[in-house]
């Protein structure tokens, strides 16, 4: 048998690059497995000579096919934490700031019910002996004054007004004292303040107090009597005085006074 042997001719490859496009349907459904042939007579092998490497340039790098779809992720790596480093040593204090304003004062809160009191009141302890009686105070005088006043003329006669007194008491003097020097005699009435009704029955000229003595000046401005001959000097808190002018000549104004004991 001859065997020849052809030299390999020069060969120019050019880079493919292969774009994987997406994988296309399947096919139809397998068919039956035909039956398997007799198994023809082995020929005998030759390797040839290996050809002398062609001298032909590398060609041009042929354009780049676009970047295929992104494979599926990897499985997430594990992560480990290091250990906690040494705790460095505390730093010095801060200066301390300054006191903030202080904050607006809040409501008052409702006052609370009162407690119960306390418990019963304790007996009444015995009463004390009675200290003694203190010495007696100085008497009290007591002034009573009425005026009459013409109003610039002679003072007439008849009765002249009123006077009540608040306390009881003794009459001890009376006193007259005029505008000018001239006569005049004035009586003194008195009587309860239940019985008083202006004179239509109290007091009146059956109620004087005077006896035969009554206040006079004669001829002259004042006058002063302490004996007081056949007087009722007492009188009671709420007595009404009148006063009644018996007489006068020139005098235009007098002032009638009774010094009293206050009882």
């Amino acid at each position: 048998m001859t065997v020849t042997v052809v030299a390999p001719s020069q060969v120019s490859a050019l880079p493919v690059v292969v774009v994987g496009g997406p994988t296309g349907p399947s096919g139809g459904p397998t068919g039956a497995t035909g039956v398997t042939g007799p198994t023809g007579p082995t020929a005998p092998s030759f390797t040839g000579a290996t050809g002398p490497t062609g001298g032909g340039s590398t060609g041009p790098t042929g354009p780049t096919s676009a970047t295929g779809p992104t494979g599926l992720a990897g499985p997430p790596g594990t992560s480990f934490t290091g250990s906690t480093g040494v705790t460095g040593n505390t730093g010095p204090t801060g200066a301390t700031g300054s006191t903030g304003s202080t904050g607006a004062t809040g409501p008052t809160s409702a006052t609370g019910p009162t407690g119960p009191s306390g418990g019963p009141t304790g007996n009444t302890g015995p009463t004390g002996s009675n200290g003694s009686t203190g010495a007696t105070g100085p008497a009290q005088i007591a002034n009573l004054e009425f005026i009459i006043d013409g109003g610039g003329s002679v003072i007439t006669t008849g009765q002249k007004g009123y006077l009540r007194v608040d306390f009881a008491g003794t009459i001890q003097e009376n006193t007259l004292l005029a505008d000018q020097s001239g006569s005049i005699v004035v009586n003194i009435w008195k009587c309860t303040y239940a019985q008083f009704d202006a004179g239509a029955t109290h007091p009146v000229v059956g109620d004087k107090i005077t006896a035969s003595a009554p206040p006079t000046i004669a001829t002259a401005t004042k006058s002063n009597d302490a004996t007081l001959t056949g007087w009722t000097t007492t009188f009671a808190a709420g007595d009404v005085f009148a006063f009644n002018v018996d007489s006068v000549t020139t005098i235009e104004r007098v002032t009638l006074a009774l010094k009293a004991l206050r009882a």
